[in-house]
């Protein structure tokens, strides 16, 4: 197996684990805040917002492992820069999906006026999120095409 071959396996490995945290991260807060019975029941009715979205991040993160380790590779330093800037994009997704989930805390806090309001928007909210996913894969994507990165055809600079 290439050096080529085993970025592209660890890089979907890492993806994989990034959305399977990512659902584990969302059952353990509903869950923590309301209860288990809850957790199971949203889960099943947002199936596939929760997939959508989990599927984006995990998706972003291993393109973004994918061109960290391409980089390491072949010790580019504007391609280090360059990938920082997708960071931003996947954090700003994560926070995005996981934003209508502040209406379970902010109860807590006094603050249930706001918590009307995300849970009458939580689709349009989740909605945001899988859009900017979309929009995170898309600069990741370009960001391997223009810099010819792919594992066939990947230019050694």
């Amino acid at each position: 197996m290439t050096d080529r071959s085993k970025i592209v396996y660890k890089s979907t490995a890492i993806g994989i684990v990034a959305a399977l945290l990512l659902v584990s991260f969302y059952f353990s807060l509903v869950g923590f805040i309301q209860s288990w019975d809850h957790a199971v029941d949203l889960f099943t009715g947002d199936f596939w917002f929760v997939m959508a979205i989990a599927g984006g991040f995990g998706t972003q993160v291993g393109l973004y492992s994918y061109v960290k380790r391409v980089q390491k590779l072949i010790k580019s330093r504007k391609l280090a820069a360059i990938t920082a800037s997708g960071t931003g994009t996947s954090t700003v997704s994560m926070l995005a999906c996981c934003l209508h989930h502040l209406g379970d805390v902010l109860p807590l806090i006094g603050l249930s006026g706001v918590t009307l309001f995300f849970e009458r928007y939580r689709y349009p909210v989740m909605g945001v999120g899988i859009v900017i996913n979309l929009i995170g894969i898309g600069l990741m994507l370009r960001l391997i095409v223009k810099n010819r990165l792919w594992p066939g055809i990947l230019v050694e600079k």
